[in-house]
């Protein structure tokens, strides 16, 4: 008996040791970044513990390669807010997530590279992180609060946000940032591009940044290795190693090149 409580004691401290080590890991704000606020306990979830706080949409963040969010809600001035900061295995998922998240957008305060502001909620994706500031009233004030809270959590962001220009060549950067949704698995697909699914099933080991204009959709997509490429060939009937820099046609008419060494990107006229 005594043997079993303590291995369940050592797994407890073990876990709530990584619960510690995953809050000092964020960039959160804390008192020192406002004096005046009340705070409620930071919350911390890793792993499979996202599905105690968001259960219905953790799957999303799992697929695309989470690591922890710390949630923080406090009062500030005469607002209310709620921080959600959820570390990403890297920038790019930081951004896929961001990607397929962003609602409405009314403006892009330029405090980082991806932002996404309405009424109600500032989006941000800086480095590893994407960031969600939530505030009750939808007022002018509360607004303008969120983006002071989003400007003292980028401060403490040291790494490097995603570039995407390389998956895109020749489209504007500020297009790729604004417009295009980064997926790395079915539920990105569903939630970012729900009309291409036909072109990612059953495929794994991928990231494709899809961008859609009036004219035609493009998607660009970059395989882990070339057994995935060579799935996704089988998938649509193409012999991915005679693919060249060239276009060439597949089955349903669309065109297809290679961009980089196992790395496509199609191109889907708006007519087809």
């Amino acid at each position: 008996m005594k043997k079993v409580l303590f291995v369940f004691l050592s797994g407890l401290f073990t876990h709530l040791n990584t619960f510690s080590q995953i809050e000092i890991d964020f960039p959160v704000v804390t008192k020192q970044d406002l004096p005046e606020a009340r705070f409620s306990p930071v919350r911390t979830f890793n792993g499979e513990s996202l599905y105690g706080y968001i259960d219905g949409g953790a799957d999303l963040y799992l697929e695309y390669g989470f690591t922890g969010v710390s949630v923080s809600e406090f009062a500030y001035q005469k607002g209310k807010y709620k921080t959600e900061i959820y570390k990403m295995k890297s920038p790019e998922a930081a951004f896929g997530i961001f990607s397929v998240s962003r609602f409405r957008c009314r403006t892009r305060p330029v405090i980082a590279t991806y932002t996404c502001q309405n009424k109600y909620q500032l989006q941000i994706c800086c480095g590893q992180y994407y960031i969600s500031i939530i505030n009750e009233s939808g007022s002018n004030a509360d607004s303008s609060a969120s983006i002071m809270i989003g400007k003292k959590i980028i401060e403490k962001i040291t790494d490097t946000s995603a570039d995407l220009t390389s998956f895109l060549p020749g489209i504007p950067a500020e297009v790729i940032r604004n417009e295009s949704c980064l997926v790395k698995g079915r539920l990105g697909v569903v939630n970012g591009a729900s009309d291409l699914e036909k072109y990612f099933s059953g495929l794994e080991g991928f990231t494709a940044v899809i961008i859609k204009t009036d004219r035609e959709t493009l998607v660009s997509i970059r395989f882990d290795n070339n057994e995935a490429l060579k799935k996704f060939g089988v998938l649509h009937s193409l012999e991915t190693d005679k693919l060249s820099g060239t276009a060439c046609k597949m089955k349903d008419g669309e065109s297809v090149r290679k961009l980089y060494n196992n790395h496509l990107i199609i191109e889907i006229l708006s007519s087809n």
